[in-house]
């Protein structure tokens, strides 16, 4: 029996597909209007103290991640030449003129000073002479840079082999066309020998934004493609694919064109966001035209209408039940996330899920109408075209009740070696893995790493409580014991601070041994004056505000490695919240690598507990669907294999836990719920009537089993194809979610069986629970 408004609106599948039409094509404009944010800041929620640290340290130096050029010559040959000096000089004077750079903050050779004495007067002079570079000039210079190790390990590497320019620009996560411009304005002007590496964190946020949308002009029309494929193997009909690609497109294009309309941003992992709704929205049109062209096949005579009419009865609840689940799992992840790509994740996959279920339940059947699809000719005289497919399936589900010993221990030994691959899987970051081995921003990071022992900035910014709190003897001295203790940290290269600058004028005035400190009140102000005199007050504005009430230490480290960092910054924390107890004054980490620190420990305290919203959520949907608590929880079994299989997977590949890849397991939960809706709905209808369960596993089962067959194919292949990308952490998420929907099929067609082999269920399954 088919519903009253159900025929009224088959009785019109032209206006129907008008009436999408004038919905959708407004909808999907919104794609003109979306941004790009491809930036790892984009998970630091903006009230984290991390992010607040970092702001402040912004705001008081004007810090902030920068492009890093450096000049490297071959081994055995020195920098220390007109040639490469020249060259320096020149793209730190051209690097300034380009928009978007902070001009006033390029530092290296060609702007830092030296600060040296003269029978006790303090003079300041550049590290680099003014002037045309000669051999004179270039020996001076390194001789002079010497004079001032603080620059070591930062502009020049102590085995003479390597300069830097270090370049901040306005907009760290959004320098796409600057790091282009300073790359190519790098390796015009060094000479032949000398090799240009652009590297840094604004660098590699630009290489990886230019990347990620490189890579989706590929992988989105070959996930299409892919897509298109399943569908005419699954159908075998050209005009049969007509109208699930219009399901998948429109659905795809609604849920980012609602992006552009509410200005949500298309961050890293959103890239992946129309592949996964392609995907969910081919299972939705599968299953209906799988049974349309069942119904056709078993009745030739029957009008396109009926065949859809029947079609409907069979899958309407299925596919909106799978619907209602899919979207508690994606409003799960929304729930549970405190990161904002991941959430808007969530949500926009909501739309595009429900924009599916939609389409699927009102355009698909107009165009099957309309275009009166008939089945391919060997179907309609053979009704088991797909028997290969049908004994698949037959053959994996009736395993299980034909070995009823053996059973139990297989399947404990499968889960069990899922478990040992997913105790593995950790919760780790590390920016150079985002990028393929040999990507020359990845090259360039790990050559100007290796030369100046890392350039991964940690930070701390000191303050007291009044102008010139910075220039008192107390405050020095606490500030270098607290150097010396950041310095005795795991993995610090080195650690630069404002007594370095005061002990080297302490040096020059009074003779007083390297390294020491003044001991006089008014000294360090003194010091300070006397220095004004001769160079300019700015020199310090990287160390010092302009009130010179707060100051700021730096630690390099040799990695930015989550797991390597992340002691380090949780004991920076403990040395500055004693140091601040004992000397009075505020110490509060800050830097890329405690900003860093910050998302991941935010990430990993709120994986968990996403999942957890999800699966959750998933199973209240169930739970109200079902009615009863045993095939709910059975309905979750394709689940909790799916999602075991995607952790199964990180770990046996060691795959990180991180931003890009976190997520896959909370979709692998949406995914894998709609295979055993649509088993278990069907089964439980088929044993209402009376049959055992291995009668039950034939007939239309097969046909049910077989759409989700081929809708899990659909769904893994086409999110495999994600993994053409060159980034890194967009084939780890398409490897996963393919993972994670493979390992719901397996769930579905052997575990689920298997499990209800040894519970056998059926007698509790009758009319009173449907």
């Amino acid at each position: 029996m088919s519903r009253p408004e159900e025929a009224d609106v088959l009785k019109h599948p032209s206006w129907i597909l008008v009436a999408a039409a004038a919905l959708l094509l407004p909808l999907a404009a919104g794609l003109r209007g979306l941004e790009r944010d491809s930036s790892v800041d984009a998970f630091v929620p903006a009230t984290h103290p991390a992010a607040e640290a970092r702001d402040r340290a912004r705001a008081l130096f004007g810090l902030d991640d920068p492009v890093i050029i450096g000049l490297q010559t071959p081994p055995g040959v020195s920098v220390w030449e007109p040639a490469v000096l020249t060259a320096l000089r020149e793209i730190h004077d051209q690097a300034r003129r380009l928009p978007g750079v902070i001009k006033a903050d390029v530092r290296s050779l060609a702007s830092e000073r030296l600060m040296h004495g003269d029978g006790g007067d303090l003079l300041v002079d550049p590290l680099l002479p003014d002037g045309p570079v000669t051999a004179a000039t270039a020996a001076l210079a390194r001789e002079r840079l010497h004079a001032m190790p603080m620059y070591l390990d930062l502009l020049a590497s102590r085995d003479d082999r390597l300069l830097t320019i270090i370049v901040p620009v306005e907009d760290p996560n959004h320098a796409t066309g600057l790091y282009a411009d300073l790359k190519t304005l790098a390796e015009s002007l060094v000479p032949d020998h000398v090799t240009a590496h652009v590297a840094g964190v604004a660098a590699m946020n630009a290489r990886l934004a230019t990347t990620v949308q490189t890579d989706t002009r590929i992988f989105v029309p070959a996930a299409g493609l892919t897509v298109l494929v399943i569908l005419l193997v699954a159908l075998r009909r050209p005009l049969a694919v007509l109208g699930p690609l219009v399901v998948i497109a429109a659905s795809a294009a609604a849920a980012i064109g609602l992006m552009g309309w509410v200005g949500a941003h298309y961050y890293l992992i959103t890239t992946a966001l129309p592949v996964v709704i392609m995907a969910i929205a081919v299972a939705d049109s599968l299953h209906l035209s799988t049974w349309y062209l069942r119904h056709r096949a078993a009745d030739p005579d029957a009008s396109a209408t009926a065949a859809v009419r029947a079609a409907l009865g069979h899958t309407r609840l299925p596919i909106t039940l799978t619907t209602v689940t899919t979207v508690a799992a994606f409003l799960g992840l929304t729930l549970g996330s405190a990161m904002r790509p991941i959430a808007e994740f969530g949500l926009f996959a909501s739309v595009g899920v429900a924009a599916a279920w939609a389409l699927t339940l009102t355009v698909l059947p107009a165009i099957m109408i309309l275009t009166d699809l008939r089945p391919a000719p060997d179907r309609a005289g053979r009704p088991d075209g797909h028997r290969q497919v049908d004994r698949l399936v037959g053959f994996l589900s009736r395993a299980a009740l034909a070995h009823p010993q053996r059973t139990p221990i297989v399947l404990a030994g499968i889960v069990a070696l899922m478990l040992l691959g997913a105790f593995a899987a950790e919760f780790d970051y590390e920016r150079k893995r985002y990028f393929p081995p040999d990507d020359p921003v990845r090259l360039a990071d790990a050559a100007l790493g290796d030369a100046l022992g890392g350039l991964n900035f940690l930070d701390v910014v000191v303050s007291t409580d009044g102008p010139d709190g910075i220039l008192t003897v107390p405050a020095l001295a606490a500030i270098a014991a607290l150097k010396s203790d950041i310095a005795g940290l795991p993995g610090v290269v080195k650690v630069r601070g404002i007594d370095e600058d005061m002990a080297r004028m302490h040096e020059i005035l009074t003779g007083a041994p390297p390294g020491t400190l003044p001991t006089r009140a008014l000294a360090p102000q003194q010091y300070m004056f006397l220095y004004e005199a001769s160079g300019a007050p700015e020199d310090f504005k990287q160390l010092l505000d302009y009130e010179r009430r707060s100051t700021l230490l730096r630690a390099q480290l040799v990695s930015d490695r989550f797991s390597t960092t992340g002691p380090v910054v949780e004991a920076l924390r403990t040395i500055t919240a004693d140091w601040s107890g004992r000397h009075g004054l505020d110490a509060e980490p800050a830097g890329r690598v405690a900003v860093n620190h910050g998302w991941m420990s935010t990430l990993a305290d709120n994986h968990f507990r996403g999942l957890g919203f999800a699966s959750g959520l998933v199973f209240v949907a169930v739970l109200l669907t079902f009615r009863a608590v045993k095939p709910a929880l059975l309905a979750m079994v394709p689940v909790a294999i799916g999602v075991l299989f995607a952790y199964a997977v990180m770990g046996a590949l060691a795959i990180d836990i991180a931003p890009a890849t976190s997520m896959t397991a909370a979709i692998a939960t949406g995914l894998g719920v709609d295979f055993g809706i649509h088993l278990l709905a069907h089964l439980r209808r088929r044993l209402a009537s009376g049959p055992t369960l291995d009668e039950a596993l034939t007939g239309d089962y097969l046909v049910v089993g077989r759409a989700c067959f081929y809708s899990a194919v659909a769904l893994g292949v086409a999110l495999a194809v994600v993994c053409l990308s060159s980034a890194p952490p967009l084939r780890w998420f398409g490897l996963l979610v393919s993972a994670g929907a493979f390992g719901s099929l397996f769930g579905a067609l052997i575990m689920l069986p298997g499990v209800l082999a040894l519970l056998r269920p059926h007698p509790a399954w009758r009319s009173r629970n449907a």
